[in-house]
């Protein structure tokens, strides 16, 4: 294979990637059932389609009665029947009488109260002793105190939660506008990566000077917790060979919104990445950025509004490129303005200082609590390749160019895993 001329280039600023990301334009919307919608971001406002509850509810299990009729107490009622939850009731009440009702069931006609049953003596079985007076609407949830018909319960750009499902659903909401899942397509790139099938795989590899595939893998997983309105179509391998990669990038492109490539984006001669890219004539296309990790990362835009996004190989450097770039060109696309919350926390540098005049920086530390505080402190070895100092981190800290972050000053921390607490009263 023939090595071919690299030129390295001046890198771009993070504010011209972000500049490409806002122009890039939503995914098509699909209507989908709300009991499968949960991780889906809303493509239209939510309308309530009716009053809700559409008739008059019993707020406690009790007696629904006429509240003129119990003004004065102990009073003796006539019972005519009763409604449980799931039934509509085909009970209106005359004077002096009463039906018994059950939690969140319909009271029936004329009723506009309900005395819980505790206040209630029966007497016989089709009569019994009010002991307690009761208000107009008091213990009821009246007929449109839920919501109104046309009342807005979810806005546009909001990511759909679990537990707005069921809320949804409360409100007669049984279908909603959703932007169809971004679809992403990755493609890894290295003769020297192995797809590991056996546990013993591992360590074959890394006798035999291979590497384990797993910087795309982490991409796929990373999508699928933290962005579930997207969706990894594919993922393959490719070695460091111009045509397998163009082959890869356009069968992505065909399937998928945005295609990743990993690797291929150093300075030898075998790194054919962004040569590939710049061949399929982007619209716009942002090679290197001002940040550490991840400088080398790409950003190109193609007519079609399709995405290439050109990551490290090293798992460390995508990592960064994914919670700053990635993730927003993903939102971008599927039309999020309301996200999942992330685990962020505000927590005091212990010592030393964060912080780069000339790059963007993304630092992994450790993070502890105390009480109510949260402290960080840097590790040592920063640099990209040591994948394995992931494992004694649980937290990232992400600063400007030129923001600077000394001992005792505050930042905000994307937590990787929950904090070990320090014992305060030590």
């Amino acid at each position: 294979m023939k090595p071919h001329e690299y030129k390295f280039v001046v890198p771009h600023e993070l504010s011209e990637v972000m500049s490409i990301i806002r122009g890039l334009s939503t995914v098509d919307e699909v209507k989908v059932p709300t009991w499968e919608s949960s991780g889906r971001v809303l493509s239209r406002d939510v309308v309530v389609p009716i009053d809700i509850p559409p008739m008059s509810k019993a707020a406690y299990d009790g007696y629904a009665v006429r509240s003129a009729d119990v003004v004065k107490v102990p009073i003796k009622l006539r019972v005519v029947g009763s409604v449980s939850i799931g039934t509509v009731p085909n009970i209106e009440l005359g004077p002096m009488e009463t039906a018994y009702v059950t939690t969140g069931a319909y009271i029936p006609r004329n009723a506009d109260a309900v005395v819980p049953e505790e206040y209630v003596e029966i007497v016989s079985d089709n009569e019994v002793l009010i002991n307690k007076s009761i208000k107009p609407w008091e213990n009821v949830d009246p007929a449109g105190s839920f919501a109104r018909k046309g009342e807005v319960a979810l806005r546009e750009g909001t990511v759909i939660m679990p537990w707005d499902v069921p809320a949804l659903l409360e409100l007669g909401i049984g279908e909603v506008w959703v932007r169809r899942k971004v679809r992403i397509y990755i493609v890894a790139t290295g003769s020297e990566l192995v797809e590991a099938k056996e546990p013993s795989d591992v360590i074959n590899a890394i006798i035999n000077g291979k590497v384990v595939e797993s910087t795309a893998s982490m991409i796929r997983d990373y999508i699928n917790v933290y962005t579930p309105y997207a969706e990894v179509v594919g993922k393959v391998i490719v070695p460091d060979d111009p045509e397998a990669i163009r082959n890869a990038v356009t069968q992505g492109i065909d399937r998928a919104d945005i295609v990743i490539t990993t690797g291929g984006t150093g300075p030898s001669g075998v790194d054919y990445v962004y040569e590939v890219t710049q061949s399929l004539k982007p619209q716009a296309y942002v090679r290197g950025l001002r940040m550490r990790p991840g400088r080398p990362t790409g950003i190109a835009v193609l007519s079609s509004n399709k995405v290439i996004i050109n990551l490290s190989g090293h798992p460390i450097s995508t990592l960064n490129a994914l919670t700053i770039i990635v993730k927003e060109v993903i939102k971008q696309m599927a039309g999020v303005k309301v996200d999942m919350p992330e685990p962020r926390v505000n927590a005091s540098l212990v010592k030393g200082q964060l912080g780069d005049e000339e790059l963007a920086r993304q630092y992994r530390v450790r993070v502890t609590r105390r009480g109510n505080e949260y402290l960080i402190e840097e590790i040592p070895r920063q640099g990209s390749s040591l994948t394995h100092t992931l494992l004694t981190v649980n937290g990232l800290v992400f600063t400007g160019k030129g923001q600077i972050i000394k001992e005792g000053q505050q930042a905000e921390v994307l937590l990787l895993r929950q904090p070990p607490s320090i014992d305060t009263e030590k």
